[in-house]
């Protein structure tokens, strides 16, 4: 059967900013994105990956069809998605030509997939594309049902897979996962002992994010075997986030605003 491609080699950025801070998500590669309820996670990896422009097979548990129709034509629009969502009923057309933009990322709405259902949709997608998607994304993981008992054996159960699919396919598999929302827990980015299931060891790259009480968007990476991470949050970046139009970008400094010359101030002469 045919890789998603050899090696390890990184595929195109998220983010800029990501990339800067050495963030590159890898092919053959397990990497994990993990914030407590209410972070974004989803609009993060959303945007993730419509950045990064590469074939994907996404399990989508959390967010139904018509969620995340509406979030990718609210993002391609830079139009609310309480608007979007209406398109989707009253102009299928126009919501059609415009999400055939997104037709890089095939989607899986199953709520509860389980193991055999991932090998099974990248089995089928190998049998239509000739190969493996270069990348694989599970949001959320540990709605992936398993046959392992507790929800802890599961998740673990789970990771071990991940590697096996990560290696045996060449596909980069991102799981999207929860931390725990605890008084206890780190904001706006917690950190890597924070994670639900204490499963960090596989992942190569972690990223957690989170807002603060102001509502701006930080990331954080807590594990990266190759470039500087750290496991408290310490290293935060900040990002741009517009949830109306599910918007999340690189954060641009605003531009200091003109107070006009003051006359009291000396002249050029």
């Amino acid at each position: 059967m045919t890789r998603a491609a050899s090696g390890k080699e990184p595929l195109p950025p998220a983010f800029a900013s990501w990339a800067a801070q050495g963030i590159r998500p890898r092919r053959a590669s397990v990497s994990m994105l993990a914030g407590v309820p209410g972070s974004h996670k989803t609009r993060v990896m959303l945007n993730a990956v419509v950045n990064m422009g590469v074939s994907t097979l996404a399990f989508s548990t959390d967010s139904d069809q018509d969620t995340i129709s509406s979030r990718l034509l609210a993002r391609a629009t830079n139009t609310p998605t309480s608007v979007t969502e209406e398109w989707l009923r009253t102009e299928p057309e126009k919501s059609a030509k415009l999400l055939a933009q997104f037709d890089f990322i095939r989607w899986d709405f199953r709520p509860d997939p389980t193991m055999d259902d991932i090998w099974l949709g990248l089995y089928a997608y190998h049998e239509t594309e000739g190969r493996y998607p270069d990348q694989t994304v599970i949001d959320i993981a540990s709605d992936v049902g398993h046959d392992a008992g507790d929800e802890w054996a599961s998740l673990r159960d789970l990771m071990r897979q991940a590697k096996v699919i990560a290696r045996e396919t060449g596909t980069h598999l991102w799981l999207v996962h929860h931390c725990s929302d605890s008084p206890n827990t780190k904001r706006p980015c917690p950190r890597r002992s924070d994670i639900h299931g204490k499963i960090a060891a596989i992942p190569e790259l972690i990223v957690t994010c989170g807002v603060d009480a102001s509502g701006a968007l930080y990331a954080a990476p807590v594990k990266n075997r190759h470039a500087k991470a750290s496991a408290d949050a310490e290293i935060r970046i900040p990002m741009t986030l517009t949830a109306e139009t599910s918007y999340v970008g690189d954060y641009v400094p605003p531009a200091p605003a003109y107070v006009g010359w003051d006359p009291g101030e000396e002249g050029w002469g």
